[in-house]
């Protein structure tokens, strides 16, 4: 299993390069026209109040892109850690709602999942910590979504939400045939000795996964 969330982890590199190297190459850019300013600092001493101000709305708005991107870079290198260090501890306590928060944003390299879908995701305030395997939690929970974008077309809604410790993934454009619900099974199989799993393709499709060591 931890070979098989590593395998998915390496197909994603490409889309974790991209997603860093987007707001990366943002991050030189604005640091560039703030340094070609300061370069010309001394012909300021002659502008007006309203030019001075003008130079200072500009840098202040770079500098703020410069922190925005500087989050986003940020956000992607946790959730990079975040799944090597919890893959490699295999069985240990999971805080639920940080579990959810890292895993979307790492599929966020998936660019299905980042472009072509709507991505619905409500997350209560409360912690909820459970003892599982996460190797078998993440291929539960990425291989459902991954059946999802699988079997469905561009434009697709999927719903992640965390009730009182129970998951639930949802799309209610999906129309689940024997294959998608194959795949579904085989991805949700290792994690049936943590959780009870429930699957509802009455209105779409309704995952819920609500783990037993809360």
């Amino acid at each position: 299993m931890k070979d098989k969330i590593l395998a998915h982890m390496g197909s994603l590199l490409g889309g974790v390069v991209h997603n860093l190297n987007t707001p990366l190459m943002w991050v030189m850019g604005r640091a560039q026209l703030i340094q070609s300013r300061a370069e010309r600092f001394e012909s300021f001493r002659d502008l007006s109040d309203e030019e001075f101000t003008t130079f200072r709305e500009k840098n202040d708005k770079d500098i703020s892109s410069i922190l925005e991107g500087a989050e986003k870079i940020d956000a992607i290198l946790k959730g990079l850690g975040y799944k090597i260090q919890m893959v490699n501890e295999g069985y240990t306590s999971v805080e639920l709602r940080e579990y959810l928060e890292m895993e979307t944003n790492f599929l966020m390299a998936d660019m299905r999942f980042k472009h072509d879908t709507k991505r619905e995701i409500q997350l209560n305030s409360r912690s909820h910590y459970a003892k599982v395997d996460y190797n078998a939690l993440s291929a539960a929970v990425t291989g459902v979504i991954n059946a999802i974008m699988d079997h469905t077309e561009k434009g697709r809604s999927i719903r992640i939400s965390l009730e009182n410790g129970v998951i639930h993934l949802a799309c209610p454009e999906m129309n689940p045939d024997e294959a998608s619900r194959r795949e579904i099974e085989d991805a949700c199989s290792a994690l049936t000795t943590h959780a009870d799993i429930f699957t509802d393709d009455s209105e779409g499709l309704h995952v819920t996964i609500t783990l037993k060591d809360l």
